[in-house]
């Protein structure tokens, strides 16, 4: 059974080299805001803004719980609690980080790939929160 639903997005502008990231964690019925955040990244890529997300929200759960991500970054449903096909992968240092994490807290996470910006009403708020942190990321 699960304890949460996350959704998670992550944002890159290449003409400032800044990036952004954001999650949503919502409690088992899928409508009430247990946290969300956003922030900044310098000097990122776009895939490792998405799993940073990915990464701070499994960070924010409590210990020995079960929950699904849900992200539009199908190459995490893909690579993330798997074991790595090439030593030399890129982001492997934040895919070792997430398998790290889950093991050491405990969880049981499931991954979802969900299509972006098809009207679901939590990957669309996680999308705002994110081009938020990046809008002012760029204008600073």
């Amino acid at each position: 059974m699960l304890d949460y639903i996350i959704y998670t997005d992550g944002g890159y502008s290449s003409s400032n080299n800044v990036g952004s990231a954001a999650y949503v964690i919502l409690e088992s019925d899928g409508q009430t805001l247990f946290k969300q955040d956003s922030f900044v990244l310098r000097n990122e890529t776009s895939q490792r803004a998405e799993l940073k997300a990915i990464l701070a929200a499994v960070e924010a759960l409590p210990e020995r719980c079960c929950a699904r991500v849900c992200t539009d970054y199908l190459a995490a449903t893909l690579t993330l609690g798997k074991a790595p096909r090439r030593k030399n992968q890129p982001d492997m240092d934040l895919l070792m980080q997430y398998r790290q994490l889950v093991r050491r807290k405990k969880l049981l996470i499931e991954l979802k790939w969900v299509r972006s910006h098809k009207g679901q009403m939590w990957n669309e708020h996680c999308d705002n929160l994110c081009t938020e942190a990046l809008s002012l990321a760029e204008s600073t």
